[in-house]
């Protein structure tokens, strides 16, 4: 369909967040990685360009050594604001149908409810 459209399928690199703070509202987003040959030609329209991030690679071998991986490692810093709210419906993550349920998709959406 996409195809006849005159459109691809393809995704640029992204990360979701789910993030959640007591008297805030629950935040859905995702960061779109810069310089991702897809990041403006989204087929699913998601790009916005306060969320396209770079990333840093890092080959220092003492902070390779510090998070304990075997070899260089990429970055990003993204900033969060949640805005306030009293609703406690607003609070979690909204309670949606999954085309997919399993132990796994549970332990994803119980890390919703993680306290850091």
């Amino acid at each position: 369909m996409l195809k006849s459209l005159g459109r691809h399928g393809e995704r640029p690199a992204h990360i979701h967040y789910f993030v959640s703070a007591p008297g805030h509202q629950h935040l859905t987003t995702q960061i779109n990685l810069a310089g991702d040959p897809y990041t403006f030609d989204d087929f699913a329209f998601a790009t916005r360009e306060e969320l396209v991030v770079p990333a840093e690679r890092i080959e220092d071998p003492a902070e390779i050594a510090k998070r304990e991986l075997d070899g260089p490692f990429a970055q990003v810093v993204f900033d969060v604001e949640l805005a306030q709210t009293d609703a406690a419906e607003l609070q979690v993550r909204h309670a949606r149908p999954r085309a997919k349920e399993d132990e796994h998709d549970l332990a994803s959406q119980l890390a919703g409810t993680a306290k850091v």
